[in-house]
């Protein structure tokens, strides 16, 4: 690391007095710039790291314990060189690269390995007739970064991109034209995770003026992808995706005060995913959107919507028409209110369905001798007729995003759990149940958790295919009333309460599900009061909530409680430091075993010390023993920078602790990096 900030200086002095030259001589010379060849600027850094990744799990059912560790420094330099040949016009050149020196280990298990690579950056592009009205550039850019794919989790990986661009502009064309064409490889292989994509996109682009009412802009992307990536825990197939793209978005203004906005988006989007032999999925869908908002006059605002999409997924076809309208007003400061419209038919292999409804609203704000006191009234009307076709549909791809061990609920009700498939985004991989993710069942909803110590990464984006029944023919209307009464002083505190009163009426047939009448009550307060004690300012506040909902399909009772304190930092620029805590509590009548019941605590630090330092830091614990399993998480991390003109150094060290009943995983994250700009 010595020889190399060493050798950073030097170049660093070196690349100086080269710029200097290379601008006192274009300074000397402004009407002389033909040139055969003329370097006008050099650039450059150096950059130093090292980073451990550390990660253990507890023993689980039927396994062992485990603990690895992998640990990387590096030194990078890299020098960009600015130039242009004839003229800087004709043709500027970009060029730039380094050598990328790295020494590895990883110890998994009694398993030691060492690695020495020497690797080379990268950067070039070439740009012709850059003030003409028909311009393009050749680029190459092959880059080494580390990568965060999971908290406290990293990869090295190599990503090469290179292709053209080119452009036509005005005058020569009204609509300025843009193409692209790019072809992305990343490689990179970690201690949990495989990547190995290649990626082709074509990327076309104009963008014109309609008259004096604005704009329309039109694209098409074009993406072609064949990937190997996924968990080296589990099986890897190649996938190969389609996916081409088009879009027209015309945004408007008319009237007399353009008091009108006009917004059209037309969407064309397939989408093909081949996996090992044969085509997994295909979906082809076509959307039109049109959104007319006006402003008749301070008080009064009206807008009409309309939505046409269709869609084709394998043997599914769906067309989606709705429509709505309403309007805003004010009658006076104290009272304003809304009203409403909306309709839809909606078309697929499986069901067919009708529906249509209005709605409206009322607020009423009082001043009093202390504080604001507002009164509101919602109601919502809804008629449905529904005749299905077949008893299931199918649903193909709903992207999840699974976070620690938080549940998610999938987008449908009545889904039946031995159909559903879940895969990562490339569809290289499918998840186990039981070892990748665990089901459970409220009320008509299925959800999802990650399991620690499986294949999913935590934050990792997954895709869900299943099958959900219909829920049979039949026709219902619904009245929902809703009723808010409210206080508030100013921002220091504010009480609320929230009474709902959803109907349903079955007209006729026979739906698969129950109808499901509810009446909720829920109650509120918040505060945020801001003190001084000592000279020293703090902000308290926080939050409590308390809900029953009263339903035939899955009543149950919640309550919350947030509180926090913040407090200025002393003898710092900028800064403050947070302490908080938080409760929750869900308790499902029909499904005791499956509710919440989470106690948080959250610490965080925030400080601009000045001389170029900024410094953070943050703590959190949550705990959950509402479910079979009891969960547990925890973090801990810390960061600081020190930047001093062209000199940056910075620290990141992170711990997440995830556990799940008996099974634990704890992963820590530390990197250091020092950088000089030249």
């Amino acid at each position: 690391m010595a020889a190399g900030l060493a050798i950073g200086i030097a170049l660093g002095a070196v690349a100086s007095d080269c710029q200097a030259q290379a601008g006192s001589g274009v300074r000397g010379r402004r009407t002389q710039e033909i040139a055969p060849f003329r370097l006008t600027g050099i650039d450059g850094y150096l950059v130093a790291r090292y980073l451990s990744d550390e990660n253990s799990s507890s023993a689980q059912a039927g396994s062992t314990a485990s603990r690895s560790r992998q640990s990387s420094m590096s030194e990078e330099m890299f020098l960009m060189t600015h130039s242009y040949i004839y003229h800087p016009s004709l043709l500027t050149l970009d060029l730039g690269g380094g050598p990328v020196f790295e020494n590895g280990s990883v110890d998994g298990d009694g398993f030691a390995t060492k690695s020495k690579r020497q690797m080379i950056n990268f950067n070039g592009r070439a740009t012709v007739l850059r003030d003409k009205p028909y311009t393009g550039a050749l680029f190459y850019d092959r880059h080494n970064q580390t990568q965060n794919i999971a908290p406290a989790q990293v990869i090295l990986t190599e990503n090469t991109r290179y292709g053209f661009n080119a452009s036509l502009l005005s005058p020569l064309t009204p609509a300025p034209l843009h193409m692209e064409l790019t072809r992305m490889e990343n490689q990179g292989t970690g201690a949990d995770q495989i990547i190995e994509d290649r990626i082709d996109q074509l990327r076309v682009g104009m963008d014109a003026s309609v008259g004096k009412w604005g704009r329309s802009a039109f694209q098409y992307v074009g993406t072609r992808q064949d990937s190997l990536s996924g968990s080296s825990f589990l099986p890897i197939q190649a996938s190969r995706s389609k996916n081409d793209n088009v879009n027209l978005d015309t945004r408007l203004k008319f009237g007399a005060r353009n008091e009108y906005d006009l917004n059209n988006v037309v969407t064309y989007n397939a989408n093909q995913f081949t996996v090992g032999q044969g085509n997994l999925t295909q979906l082809k869908d076509f959307r039109f959107d049109l959104d007319l908002r006006a402003w008749h006059s301070a008080n009064l605002q009206s807008f009409a919507r309309y939505n046409n999409n269709s869609s084709t997924q394998d043997e599914q076809e769906a067309k989606l028409n709705s429509a709505s309208a309403g309007m805003t007003f004010q009658l006076n400061p104290e009272l304003s209110g809304s009203l409403g419209a909306r309709g839809e038919i909606n078309k697929t292999t499986q069901l067919n369905s009708t529906l249509y409804g209005i709605d409206g609203s009322a607020t009423y704000r009082r001043a009093l001798p202390l504080g604001e006191a507002s009164a509101g009234y919602i109601f919502a009307y809804t008629q449905r007729d529904q005749q299905a076709e077949k008893d299931q549909a199918r649903v193909i791809g709903e992207r999840v995003t699974l976070t620690g061990t938080t549940l998610a609920t999938l987008g449908n009700d009545l889904i039946i759990a031995s159909t559903l498939v879940v895969s990562n985004l490339n569809r290289t991989q499918t998840f186990v149940e039981g070892r990748d993710y665990v089901l459970t069942q409220i009320g008509l909803s299925l959800r999802i958790q990650r399991v620690i110590g499986g294949s999913i990464l935590d934050g990792q984006e997954v895709l869900a295919d299943y099958v959900y029944a219909t829920g049979g023919t039949y026709a219902a209307s619904r009245m929902d009333n809703t009723i808010s009464l409210s206080w508030a002083l100013k921002n220091y505190l504010s009480v609320y309460m929230r009474l709902l009163d959803s109907a349903p009426h079955l007209d006729s047939g026979t739906p698969t599900s129950p109808l499901n009448p509810v009446k909720s009550a829920l109650y509120g307060t918040r505060a945020e009061v801001p003190l001084s004690l000592f000279s020293q300012e703090l902000l308290l506040g926080g939050r409590a909530e308390r809900e029953e909902r009263r339903e035939s399909i899955s009543p149950y009772k919640s309550s919350s409680l947030d509180a926090f304190v913040q407090v200025d930092l002393p003898l710092v620029r900028n800064g403050n430091i947070r302490a908080a805590t938080r409760r929750l509590q869900v308790d499902y009548d029909f499904s005791p075993a499956q509710g919440v019941n989470l106690v948080g605590y959250d610490l965080s630090l925030w400080a601009r010390a000045g001389y170029g330092i900024d410094l953070s830091a943050e703590a959190s614990h949550e705990r959950d023993t509402g479910t079979p399993e009891t969960r547990e998480r925890s973090l801990l991390s810390a960061k600081a920078q020190w930047r001093k003109r062209k000199f940056l150094v910075t620290f990141d060290l992170s711990r997440v602790r995830d556990a799940q009943g008996a099974s634990q995983r704890t992963r820590t994250y530390g990197q250091v990096m020092l950088r000089r700009d030249f």
